[in-house]
């Protein structure tokens, strides 16, 4: 038989066949099939509710207008290849307001676009089908190519196209270092490590002194640092210094600039600081952020009659005497230095003995300060009798001397110092040890105890005071703010620009050290830690002059001594607050 032919005009089926009784069932089902299809793709488009109002205008009668209702959009999800674009949508849109929406947001043109949907309509989306069986949050795929590339909601910036200064404070490179102007590595090293103090920068901000004096040299040289990724020349400060401390000038029998001591610069500077940068109160800020107060004690063993002297001195560092291992007492670690320079004896009269005796020299820190520099004694004269000038030699001790990321400085202070100290771990190790019974006791409570009945209210009500009276003390002397020792513990922290719950612990932030056997030559270079916000950052920052570079927790460690390679020189720690 001839396939049936649907008749458009005459909206009929025609059918010219001799057809039996199978076939007469085979023609029903395709003409069912084909009505389906027809009714599906000729679905009518719903239009939208209307509302009706009244309007009345003033000598008119009143008139009925009709408006259409707005519908609530929903939210669906239109996913071409790898990017999933939201999309607003209402039941009673047309299928053509889609396609512009999809075209402003991918590019891809209406001619080219081809939606589907599992369960929203069949097959591809067309002009005359509905959207009203989309659901909120459905996947729509979206297929076709974009003729125009669509500007993203946020611009992206390659760091090729910054300018230099936004380029350094974007924190996406290393940061720049600076040039050697002939034996300036001591320098170099030095700076980039007070670099890192940030009040020191803000304070020479605020109050940097002309373009002529040190203060003022050494604010626009960070300035310039900080706005910059390349190598930088720092000639203005290297003058300045220079002009302000001859002996910085020294040229060596090449005819060029001698190496200098990394320490000489470190001193002489922070004393033209001190003098340049005045608090209110009448101190100064590199004495606020460094300086300590030394309590010396002399007494004299040859006469017990004889008084104590004390005294009290500023100083801007602790040493940690090497040279002690040559008299037995071998110094390998930091603290057994620091302990051997707070010590020592001098020659010095006695007014009941009527002549000159040894007295013992004990110092102790009676005020600190938020950073501490920590100057490793390697450097001595040594006379030459023999030699041809009989002037002498500056010698280096390269013995090992190992140190910790963390400096403990509770013994090196006075018992005033100590007891402030000791109160604060006291309260914090009461802290910790409550806080331990405490979930001990809640991991070992029995299950009966949880099933308790009402009957049983009384024993639940009663205090953990009443259950652990040492518990009960221990909580009671962590939570103690208010008695006189603890207010006089504070204020001596607060006088002291530490935090009040400071427990006598630095953190070791940065390193200047040297390499070479000899003071007159070597080499300088900065170690900085390199901060990331969270105080959890292991890496440090290398500047070895113009040339930046990371390290490791690991390798600073390794700073030692002990070969020819860099060991440590000066260190500078900051306050820690809380517990280790």
């Amino acid at each position: 038989f001839h396939p049936p032919r649907f008749d458009r005009g005459r909206s009929r089926w025609t059918l010219r066949a001799r057809i039996g009784k199978d076939a007469v069932e085979a023609v029903l089902q395709h003409l069912l099939f084909e009505a389906r299809a027809t009714t599906q793709q000729r679905a009518p488009v719903q239009e939208p509710p209307v509302k009706t109002t009244t309007r009345v205008d003033c000598g008119a009668p009143s008139r009925v207008v009709r408006e259409p209702t707005k519908m609530a959009g929903i939210m669906i999800n239109i996913k071409w290849g790898k990017e999933q674009i939201p999309a607003s949508v209402a039941p009673t849109d047309t299928p053509a307001k889609l396609f512009e929406q999809l075209e402003q947001k991918t590019g891809v043109p209406v001619a080219r676009q081809k939606l589907m949907a599992k369960g929203a309509w069949r097959g591809v989306l067309k002009e005359n089908m509905s959207l009203a069986d989309l659901k909120p949050n459905q996947n729509v795929t979206l297929m076709g190519t974009a003729e125009r590339l669509v500007e993203p909601a946020t611009k992206t910036v390659f760091i090729e196209d910054l300018k230099e200064e936004d380029k350094a404070k974007s924190g996406m490179c290393l940061p720049a270092g600076f040039a050697n102007l002939g034996n300036t590595c001591y320098m170099n090293s030095t700076l980039q490590c007070l670099r890192a103090v940030p009040e020191l920068r803000e304070s020479l901000e605020k109050n940097g002194a002309a373009d002529q004096e040190l203060a003022g040299a050494l604010a626009a040289t960070y300035r310039d640092l900080d706005a910059t990724t390349r190598p930088l020349e720092p000639a203005r400060f290297v003058a300045a210094l220079r002009a302000t401390f001859p002996q910085f000038a020294q040229r060596g029998r090449g005819g060029g600039f001698a190496q200098q001591d990394a320490e000489e610069l470190y001193s002489s500077l922070l004393a033209t600081l001190a003098n340049s940068l005045k608090e209110e109160g009448g101190g100064n800020v590199v004495d606020s952020l460094l300086g300590m107060d030394m309590e010396e004690r002399l007494t004299c063993p040859e006469c017990d009659a004889e008084p104590e002297v004390v005294k009290r001195d500023t100083a801007r560092k602790l040493v940690c005497n090497i040279q002690g291992g040559t008299a037995g007492d071998n110094v390998n670690h930091l603290f057994e230095g620091l302990k051997l320079g707070l010590a020592g004896s001098l020659e010095k009269n006695s007014e009941i003995l009527g002549r000159n005796a040894v007295w013992t020299k004990t110092s102790r820190v009676a005020k600190l300060a938020p950073y501490l520099c920590v100057q490793y004694m390697r450097f001595f004269w040594k006379a030459t009798p023999d030699s041809a000038d009989h002037t002498g030699v500056k010698c280096k001790i390269m013995r090992p001397v190992s140190f910790t990321d963390t400096l403990d400085v509770y013994p090196f202070c006075n018992p005033a110092l100590q007891a402030a100290i000791k109160a604060n771990r006291d309260k914090y190790g009461a802290q910790l040890e409550a806080a331990r019974e405490a979930k001990a006791a809640a991991s070992a409570e029995p299950e009966e105890k949880k099933a308790k009945t009402d009957g049983d209210a009384e024993m639940a009500d009663a205090k953990p005071e009443d259950e652990d009276p040492a518990l009960a003390a221990a909580i009671a002397m962590s939570m103690d703010e208010g008695s006189d020792d603890a207010a006089k513990h504070a204020a001596l922290l607060e006088s002291c620009g530490l935090p009040a719950d400071f427990q006598g612990h630095y953190e070791l932030f940065s390193i200047v050290s040297h390499k070479g056997r000899s003071a007159d030559g070597g080499h300088y270079m900065g170690w900085v830690k390199q901060e990331d916000g969270k105080g959890v950052n292991n890496k440090w920052l290398v500047f070895d002059d113009d040339l930046v570079s990371e390290s490791t927790q690991e390798f600073i460690m390794g700073l030692k001594g002990g070969g020819d390679e860099h060991m440590s020189y000066l260190q500078f720690y900051r306050a820690k607050k809380g517990g280790i």
